[in-house]
């Protein structure tokens, strides 16, 4: 088969050879004496036959240097149907096809070949991403056997981008987190701002930053509205509070008229343990809101009758100790109030106990000795109640 392919390439050399060749895939004119025709034959007639030996020769050429070999197509009885200058236009067209094949191969291994590196580059680069946030990072990177040398060199290419990427954006972020603390715009330095993920760091950095100072001021203003409306002062929001800053100052001042208002009560509540009588103080006079909470407190204080004999029976009873029920012991008025009605109770029950003495005939030294004793006792529990 190759020595019948070696003579038909040689009878094709030699007859191209022996034929005027014309310029270089110029259409023939009607000078051309190639065909011998009849002067009849028009110059459409030889352009027709020119076309269909050239595009003979191309589809032939085409599919050989697609498949890289020369003359695949060729047999014994190639170009012995053709007049020299017939056969030249013929394989005009299988040279320019031949390289149109070729040309088409090496796109489509060039295409095949940056397929493979893209995908591999792709996976490379996902898995550097995920062994960096897991602190895996493969100092050395083992072929994949089942890939192509192709795939295998991006995944490689890939990888190692992801890490170098990852670091940067470590860098990126930080830079963007600083640059927050001391502007309220952001400008991306041109090395991060390349790519995605630097840019994205860059950026996530910034509002971090951002959403920081925002809170840091929130808490700010809160707290200057707090002290606002615990003053009972009218709300004047600071012009340089907008927007959240604002609401923020907003709900501090409702949260000191809050808490105003709740300890104006218990102030209320807690002098209905000292005073018999409501009476508004002086301090409140001037002030219609805060009195109006202050006497709603003492009224709410339902507790003062009952603790008061409690505490007289308490007293009264021999040999009873002052005990503060546990409910009122951190309330100093209530605790002072406990404390003025027991003493009370004691004085009765020593007066109760000196008649029924005196009245049995009992000698008098027993009195003072039981004085004595209670004076002790009064002494041990004020030490107790102080402490």
């Amino acid at each position: 088969m190759m020595k019948k392919k070696l003579a038909v390439i040689s009878t094709a050399c030699l007859l191209i050879l022996a034929s005027d060749p014309l310029p270089s895939y110029a259409t023939p004119d009607s000078s051309s004496d190639v065909l011998d025709q009849p002067t009849s034959v028009t110059n459409e007639d030889v352009k027709a036959i020119f076309d269909s030996l050239y595009q003979e020769g191309y589809s032939l050429g085409e599919e050989d240097g697609y498949a890289e070999k020369k003359f695949e197509q060729f047999d014994q009885t190639t170009g012995l149907d053709k007049s020299s200058e017939e056969f030249t236009w013929f394989m005009m067209g299988y040279t320019v096809g031949y390289k149109k094949g070729q040309q088409q191969k090496e796109e489509e291994l060039k295409t095949e070949q940056e397929n493979e590196m893209a995908a591999g580059e792709e996976e490379g680069y996902q898995q550097g991403v995920l062994d960096y946030k897991h602190a895996t990072i493969q100092s050395e990177i083992d072929p994949f056997p089942s890939k192509s040398s192709d795939w295998n060199k991006g995944y490689v290419q890939g990888y190692k981008k992801a890490i170098s990427l990852m670091d940067l954006s470590v860098k990126a972020k930080k830079e963007g987190y600083d640059q927050g603390l001391e502007n309220d715009s952001m400008s991306v330095p041109s090395m991060y701002d390349d790519e995605d993920v630097t840019r994205q760091a860059f950026t996530e950095g910034f509002e971090t930053a951002q959403a920081e100072v925002l809170e840091q001021q929130k808490k700010q203003f809160e707290k200057q509205g707090y002290v606002q409306g615990y003053h009972d002062l009218s709300l004047e929001v600071p012009a340089e509070a907008e927007g959240e800053l604002q609401t923020a100052f907003e709900q501090g001042y409702e949260k000191g008229q809050k808490q105003k208002q709740k300890d104006v009560k218990a102030d209320g509540y807690d002098s209905a343990f000292t005073y018999q009588t409501y009476r508004a103080p002086k301090s409140l006079q001037d002030k219609p809101q805060l009195e109006k909470w202050y006497k709603a407190g003492f009224y709410s204080n339902k507790d003062v009758k009952s603790l008061q004999q409690k505490a007289y029976k308490d007293g009264w009873k021999l040999g009873k100790e002052m005990s503060v029920p546990k409910k009122y012991k951190q309330n100093k008025a209530a605790v002072a109030m406990y404390k003025k009605y027991f003493e009370q109770g004691q004085k009765k029950q020593d007066k109760t106990v000196s008649h029924i003495l005196l009245g049995s005939g009992i000698v008098l030294t027993l009195v003072a000795l039981i004085t004595l004793w209670r004076l002790r006792r009064r002494k041990n529990e004020e030490t107790t109640l102080d402490s």
